[in-house]
């Protein structure tokens, strides 16, 4: 591939030719992301001539050292604009991953088009896209044919000069701009007193976040499958995102997430119930008093009919009550079931008044009283009875 002279169309847009004599936009070869230029390794110094030719100017090493002093993980620009350019870039590993993190460069306006030389993923036939960067950081067996391409091109000066500020300890940040912008915590030492830390989001939570949420923002087309939704925002972070990197453009994205709401008791015994767990308790507290009430009638010394009568009414009461109960809880098991499209699925089979009754929370001896009043012979045949009669 030879490379022709540089030229710049009526936009203003500074074009180049290739062999085949097709003008090439700047944009086409100079950026933070994949062009879609499919190369070969023999042509690589042909490619950076080509991003060269794109240049206004020769980049220095000076140029390089710059753009490779502010590449790092967490850029303090994302959290205030205010930091300035030699204070602004933090370099950390990646939590639990041998792999590097992720950079970007946040450097002067000027300086972009030599961060994109550095940062523009070569899509080298057969291979997974890496950028110079990228090589450097961790080198492979195409690593040495893509330093020999830099170097031919732009001098061996530049490549040590990015390379030494890339593999270095980076910025030693010493002071934070005098903003309220960064949120503080104090953290308490182990021998007294406590640490003030400020802590600050990667590069890579920013671009990977409007990465995976951009599918929120489709339009919805007629006949599409529904585009996913949410409770999103875009905010502006600066009007002009160069100045924080150029590798980030655009407005912040942000979401609310809200914690479904916490079921009351009833509702989350239901969802059990349906799903084939216990039969919910009845918390009813007026029931236990009956209870109690019924096994006194049940122990008095003397007795006659109105007594007798008045002590069946309290046994049919009871057992009516926890017949509607366990009605009304299949009922709303059964619309659970609907709602989910399960309404062909058996619901277990429900337990017996009495043992409804006694599944509660009792003190001791109440216990003993309710057992024995809820499984005496009179209660036994109460309870038969109306189990007929709902049959019949």
């Amino acid at each position: 591939m030879q490379i022709g002279e540089s030229d710049t169309d009526v936009a203003g847009h500074q074009e180049t030719e290739d062999s085949g004599s097709h003008r090439i936009k700047k944009e086409e070869i100079l950026s933070f992301r994949c062009v879609n230029r499919i190369l070969t390794e023999d042509g690589l110094e042909a490619e950076f001539n080509l991003m060269r030719s794109a240049l206004t100017r020769a980049p220095t090493a000076a140029d390089f050292n710059r753009v490779g002093m502010g590449s790092g993980s967490h850029l303090l620009k994302l959290t205030t604009p205010r930091a300035t350019l030699d204070q602004s870039v933090l370099r950390f590993p990646r939590a639990g991953s041998n792999e590097p993190a992720i950079f970007a460069p946040s450097v002067n306006a000027p300086d972009i088009p030599f961060a994109k030389i550095v940062y523009r993923p070569l899509e080298i036939l057969g291979q997974t896209p890496k950028s110079l960067l990228d090589h450097i950081r961790a080198p492979d067996d195409l690593s040495a044919s893509v330093f020999g391409a830099f170097a031919s091109v732009f001098g061996n000066e530049c490549l040590d000069a990015l390379r030494d500020a890339v593999l270095g300890d980076g910025q030693k940040i010493v002071r934070l701009p005098d903003t309220g912008e960064f949120p503080t915590i104090f953290l308490p030492r182990p021998g007294g007193g406590d640490i003030q830390a400020t802590p600050v989001s990667p590069v890579e939570a920013f671009m990977g976040f409007k990465n995976m949420s951009s599918a929120w923002f489709l339009k919805q087309e007629k006949d599409a499958p529904p585009v996913p939704r949410g409770r999103w925002t875009k905010q502006s972070i600066s009007a002009k995102p160069q100045n924080i990197s150029g590798a980030i453009g655009g407005p912040r994205q942000r979401f609310l997430a809200t914690m479904p709401s916490v079921m009351c008791d009833y509702q989350a015994s239901i969802m059990r119930y349906a799903r084939g767990g216990s039969f919910p308790a009845w918390r009813d507290e007026d029931v236990e008093s009956a209870i109690l009430h019924y096994a006194g009638r049940l122990d008095m010394d003397y007795t006659n009919s109105d007594i007798r009568a008045g002590t069946d009414w309290y046994a049919d009461q009871m057992i009516l009550g926890a017949l509607d109960f366990i009605e009304e809880v299949r009922k709303d098991a059964r619309e659970l079931l609907e709602r989910e499209d399960k309404a062909e699925k058996a619901l277990p089979l429900p337990p017996q008044p009495s043992a409804l009754l006694l599944r509660r929370k009792w003190k001791k001896d109440d216990y003993q009283k309710a057992m024995k009043a809820l499984t005496s012979g009179h209660f036994r045949d109460r309870e038969r009875a109306a189990l007929e009669r709902l049959e019949a």
